[in-house]
């Protein structure tokens, strides 16, 4: 007699296979939960003189690409040579900035604490010599933020500046950022006269946001600082070889509702040395909503658990 067949062995589970039309949609969803790159722009005055345009090995040498606010595939700078409206303007990605207006002005009276934007810059021509001279410091050399030497097409290196008598009739300068789409976002600044080195030149660095307007009054703002400290031969120990906040650089947060535009405005900080505004760069980098980093880091746990 045969013996009862015994229970069959257990069968082993199928692997379950995801229908592709829903993958498809898991994948879908998970790459719209990803942030878009940040819209950052990049602003070079440059000095026509030279029309200096920014190149290599001197794209990244700025101070948000050093902190990581910029990436460093972002490489696109606008070079402003002129005080007239710029509506040309691209992104640091290359992209074009067709929504953004860029107006500069300056005092129409030094001193009288207002960027007037129908008043064009004084002063298109800071060369960045580096302020170098016999036993002092220059600000250009072998590492230096503003560049190795007078050849160099750093951002950093020249610029504008205002008209008028050094101590007495100097004007300050400044922008206005139109068509900035509403959210958060950082101005990384720059703003010495790179011509000297061993003298400490603070620049006031002042800024609002407001609807557009033909004037900035910017006399009654609480101004961020930026020191420019000098320094001799014998004091010196490596300080113009990186990005230091309040030393050679400022950072300002601001907020834009639709319509706003952006003002900034640079004086001198000591009337006794230079009364008159210096800018060399300005970056403006979006800052996400924490919503978008939230679905973003959902969206690659999402690609990563598909995987």
């Amino acid at each position: 007699m045969n013996p009862a067949p015994g229970p069959k062995p257990a069968e082993r589970a199928k692997p379950q296979i995801m229908p592709v039309k829903f993958t498809s949609l898991l994948l879908l969803s998970c790459a719209c939960a990803l942030p878009a790159s940040a819209v950052n722009l990049m602003l070079d005055f440059g000095n026509p003189a030279t029309n200096s345009v920014v190149a290599d090995p001197y794209l990244t040498l700025s101070p948000a690409h050093s902190v990581g606010a910029i990436p460093g595939t972002q490489t696109s700078w606008n070079t402003i040579t002129t005080s007239s409206d710029r509506t040309d303007l691209i992104y640091a990605n290359g992209n074009s900035a067709s929504t953004l207006t860029l107006d500069l002005g300056q005092e129409s009276t030094g001193g009288n604490g207002t960027i007037d934007f129908g008043t064009g810059i004084g002063n298109l021509t800071l060369a960045g010599t580096g302020g170098g001279a016999s036993g002092q410091q220059s600000l250009l050399g072998t590492g230096s933020i503003y560049g190795t030497n007078t050849s160099s097409t750093a951002a950093t290196r020249d610029g504008f500046f205002g008209s008028g008598a050094a101590t007495t009739t100097g004007a300050a300068i400044g922008m206005r950022l139109d068509g900035l789409a509403a959210g958060d976002y950082v101005a990384y600044v720059m703003a010495r006269n790179t011509n000297t080195s061993t003298a400490s030149y603070p620049m006031n660095i002042y800024s609002s946001v407001a609807g557009t307007s033909t004037s900035f009054a910017f006399s009654s703002l609480a101004a961020a600082v930026q020191a420019n400290p000098g320094y001799t031969t014998a004091a010196y120990a490596g300080q113009f070889t990186s990005f230091v906040l309040g030393d050679n650089y400022q950072k300002i947060n601001f907020t834009i509702a639709e319509g706003q535009s952006f003002f900034l405005a640079v004086d001198g900080g000591n009337d006794a040395i230079d009364r008159r505004g210096f800018l060399n760069m300005v970056q403006v980098v979006s800052v996400p909503e924490p919503s978008s980093l939230l679905l973003g880091a959902l969206g690659l746990l999402c690609l990563r658990r598909r995987r």
